[in-house]
């Protein structure tokens, strides 16, 4: 395995046009670039941290479990759910923006919606959470000020949002698909957070206040949140029956969303990956997604063999206690 310093080939200014074949996502804008193996970091009024150090970190657990995508990215085979080429000529990198002025985030969002149709809403929340990821999986943008100042100042790490939300882009551009559902996509977010740092640090809800307004015992080891690794509670959740079943994980929606459910997206798909059987059958999944079908319960059951729900919980629900959920 490279390492990452041995990877990175290429630091230039762009102007117009782009280096090697890589699309320039957003003209008139002149980004400094730096290319590895698989991504082309592209930087403006900051550096390029965080993807700088963990871009590769990435591609490394992504490509484990997703052999596919070396052809995808070496050979340019990458599709955007359309049709069109991910790049002009070969290799084929995932680009990554990181901006750091609050304006030049609101001009890339105006591109962005003048593109992709957004309404007001996803520009809100675009705005609230700093980044988001091109529905048709090209690219990945971060905004490390405030955006609601005009220049710099009020940078924040961003670091867990970078390795979570470029995993779950990954993943949808395998699945030829910008409309995975949400369970299957921040699971493997939090799975990849977990793999590289131990932690799972992206929330979609306040944990702590979710916590505070439902009366919750705060106990370390007891609740899910920042500072450990989720498996401990969840290992002792499951072990004192206080589960979530399948249908649940698998209809999660953000606006519902508990940290308990967070929690279980992640084991649910630590354990679709937890073994080299079930790694043949997680790729027979995305190959089914790329054939046009979704991934529902429905089709998670039948790629895996289980006749119904409790059959595949008791095996989950058993790996989850075990030493091997970790």
């Amino acid at each position: 395995m490279k390492s990452l310093t041995a990877s990175l080939i290429l630091w230039a200014t762009l102007a117009a046009s782009s280096a090697l074949g890589q699309h320039l996502h957003f003209e008139n804008i002149e980004w400094r670039e730096r290319l590895t193996d698989h991504f082309a970091l592209r930087s403006k009024s900051t550096n390029h941290d965080p993807a700088r150090k963990y871009a590769e970190k990435i591609w490394d657990e992504c490509v484990r479990v997703m052999p596919g995508l070396t052809d995808d990215f070496e050979k340019n085979e990458f599709r955007t759910p359309g049709g069109s080429k991910g790049a002009d000529e070969a290799p084929y990198r995932f680009t990554v923006y990181l901006v750091g002025t609050g304006d030049l985030y609101t001009q890339v969002l105006m591109k962005q919606k003048e593109r992709s149709g957004w309404d007001d809403t996803r520009m809100r929340m675009c705005r609230i959470t700093r980044n988001y990821a091109d529905p048709r999986n090209r690219y990945y943008v971060l905004c490390k000020a405030d955006p609601e100042n005009t220049g710099g100042g009020g940078e924040r790490d961003l670091t867990p949002a970078f390795v979570h939300g470029t995993a779950a882009t990954i993943l949808e551009g395998r699945g030829l698909t910008g409309n995975m559902p949400f369970f299957f996509t921040a699971g493997w977010g939090y799975f990849v957070e977990h793999r590289i740092f131990r932690l799972c640090r992206v929330h979609y809800l306040d944990f702590e206040k979710y916590y505070k307004d439902n009366d919750a015992k705060i106990q370390r080891g007891a609740v899910l949140d920042h500072q450990e690794s989720w498996t401990t509670p969840l290992k002792k959740m499951c072990k004192k029956g206080e589960r979530i079943n399948l249908d649940t994980v698998c209809n999660a929606e953000v606006l519902t969303l508990t940290p308990n459910k967070s929690g279980y997206m992640f084991a649910l798909t630590y354990f679709l990956v937890s073994t080299d059987e079930r790694i043949t059958k997680y790729r027979k999944l995305l190959a089914q997604a790329r054939e046009g079908a979704s991934i529902t319960k429905e089709l998670i059951l039948e790629t895996y063999g289980y006749a119904d729900d409790a059959a595949l919980e008791k095996d989950w629900y058993e790996f989850m206690e075990s030493r091997d959920f970790r």
